[in-house]
């Protein structure tokens, strides 16, 4: 997806849990993010799901497992920022091991229509 703003504005969007929660249903992921550190994501400070950032190269890739409770299968996020002049074109690559193609694509499709909105209403 091409989305308007240089790869920082991309991290900032990413690793700043009021933003997170514009594109992410609601959830505010909170981290130190560097690999190793653990992420909590809540919804009105209540958690909600758990994980922890498995690469971190900023403003270029971030990679993060996420875990809606024990028991449940993580899901592998990873959002690349390839270097580029002027606007960025991210890449999100997302692993569930309990859905198909068609299913993680039906429940990312809102987060990557809603990130793009976010970051098109900053450059404005």
């Amino acid at each position: 997806m091409e989305v308007a703003g240089p790869p920082d504005r991309v991290w900032a969007a990413l690793t700043t849990p009021a933003s997170t929660r514009q594109f992410l249903f609601g959830i505010a992921l909170e981290s130190s993010w560097t690999a190793g550190s653990p992420i909590t994501g809540s919804i009105d400070g209540a958690p909600v799901l758990a994980g922890e950032v498995l690469f971190a190269e900023y403003p270029h890739r971030l990679s993060y497992v996420l875990f809606a409770g024990a028991g449940h299968p993580g899901a592998y996020v990873t959002w690349e920022v390839p270097a580029g002049r002027g606007n960025a074109t991210v890449q999100l690559c997302v692993d569930e091991a309990d859905a198909d193609i068609e299913e993680i694509a039906a429940a990312w499709q809102p987060v990557v229509t809603a990130f793009q909105a976010l970051l098109l209403t900053r450059a404005s």
